[in-house]
């Protein structure tokens, strides 16, 4: 950090001196952060200036002095970029290596804001929601517990959500779908500033979360006593960019989890099918004991079904018994998942169950060996 500080300071002596020497000519702009990657466009421009002005220079020898050296700062600016993009880069994927091993969604998003300070050098990390039009900050974590981070976990606990068209800067990136760095966000129009009043930060950065290509959350992070720089934006965005796949990955397996305990639900169910089937005294021609059965034993035949249920219905139950899930049905119906769940509520009422299991077990005893279905 010596060094980065050290690479600033270099830089904002060499356009000092530089105005000094030829005046207005050299009059480049100084970036505000003491971020190095920042002093680099300026210096490429003052080394433009002292070529051009070299010529017919009162001082020659000092204003050729004063190029070489504004060529060596760029040189070891860019050095310090390259190696410390290097070293941070490998601190991330070390990182996602680690959620790497997590399958569970859940557990991903709560170790998100720890992984982020651990791998990318943060001090504290805010992890938030975007749920339709609206966002809330979620959690928090930092290296250190003073009452700041308390009170900014605790503005976290308390605030209510917060439409995402009054939020400038986040909607910006919603739409762009890039990173951000906001560098003096006391003078920056697009911050939102009761999250500036909570967080007491002096420049961060954020990104989105864009997991399935659609932004469900944002990381927000800064440093405790230095500025935020370009590179912790794009290092930042390349942890969101990870994570976001890292999760997708996690909520797939989770779902196959689901479905493979569903179908497998479901082979019990037709093995206790097929084995009261198998035991089953049947006899068509005793029309008593037909009688006898209860009010509420559903129907024995296909057509009976076809009576109950509308072909929506059919339709739906059909795929339950696959062992589909609610939102697998909705793919394949090409409905909403919430009119899946009303279809599955009229089923199971109108055949007289209490759950799925036996809606499945009814329609197998119905339709096995009919080929109407």
């Amino acid at each position: 950090m010596h060094r980065e500080a050290g690479l600033a300071v270099r830089g904002r002596a060499l356009l000092r001196e530089a105005v000094a020497l030829t005046g207005p000519l050299a009059d480049v702009v100084a970036p505000a952060a003491d971020d190095p990657a920042g002093f680099d466009g300026p210096l490429a421009v003052l080394v433009g200036v002292l070529r051009d002005h070299l010529p017919e220079a009162d001082r020659p020898t000092e204003t050729a002095l004063l190029l070489a050296e504004t060529y060596a700062l760029r040189a070891e600016i860019r050095e310090w970029l390259g190696g410390e993009r290097l070293r941070r880069r490998d601190a991330l994927e070390a990182g996602l290596a680690r959620l790497r091993k997590v399958s569970d969604p859940d557990e991903l998003l709560a170790r998100a804001c720890e992984a982020v300070v651990e791998s990318c050098g943060f001090d504290r990390v805010m992890l938030s929601r975007v749920e339709g039009s609206l966002w809330r900050p979620w959690k928090s974590f930092a290296v250190s517990n003073r009452d700041p981070e308390r009170a900014f976990r605790e503005w976290i606990r308390t605030l209510p959500e917060i439409r995402l068209d009054t939020l400038v800067l986040e909607t910006e990136m919603v739409r762009r779908r890039e990173p951000a760095l906001v560098a003096d966000p006391r003078h920056d129009p697009r911050v939102h500033q009761p999250l500036l009043q909570a967080s007491r930060a002096n420049s961060y950065v954020a990104a989105p979360l864009m997991p399935t290509g659609r932004v469900i959350g944002f990381l927000h992070a800064d440093h405790e006593s230095r500025p935020a720089t370009t590179l912790d934006r794009d290092i930042l965005g390349a942890f969101a960019d990870a994570f976001g796949r890292i999760f997708e990955r996690a909520v797939l397996l989770r779902r196959l989890r689901e479905q493979r305990e569903q179908v497998r639900e479901a082979m019990r169910t037709v093995e206790t099918v097929l084995a009261d089937l198998a035991d089953a005294e049947i006899d068509l021609a005793d029309q008593a004991q037909a009688a006898l059965r209860p009010a509420r034993t559903p129907a024995r035949s296909s057509a009976t079904l076809e009576s109950l249920l509308t072909s929506r219905e059919l339709e739906v139950l059909a795929l339950m018994a696959t062992g589909a899930t609610n939102n697998r049905i909705a793919d394949e119906l090409v409905i909403a998942e919430g009119t899946v769940k009303s279809h599955v509520k009229r089923i199971l009422r109108k055949l007289c169950v209490d759950n799925r299991a036996e809606a499945i077990s009814q329609y197998l005893r119905l339709t096995i060996g009919d080929s109407t279905f």
